[in-house]
């Protein structure tokens, strides 16, 4: 259950995301078309989702 909410926030970021420019829809979109919805999807969660700190000695 928890899984289905993160991957819901995560499409109603992406169509925000999409929403709010021309440039960005056009670019996504056709990443959809080439790659798939799934891997566009998930690339981009990679893209907004933020990297772990490395540990610092």
């Amino acid at each position: 259950m928890a899984m289905a909410l993160a991957g819901n926030k995560t499409l109603e970021s992406f169509i925000d995301y999409i929403e709010s420019d021309s440039l960005k829809r056009k670019h996504w979109l056709s990443r959809v078309r080439a790659a798939g919805f799934d891997q566009a999807l998930s690339e981009f969660r990679e893209m907004t989702t933020p990297k772990e700190m490395p540990l610092q000695m």
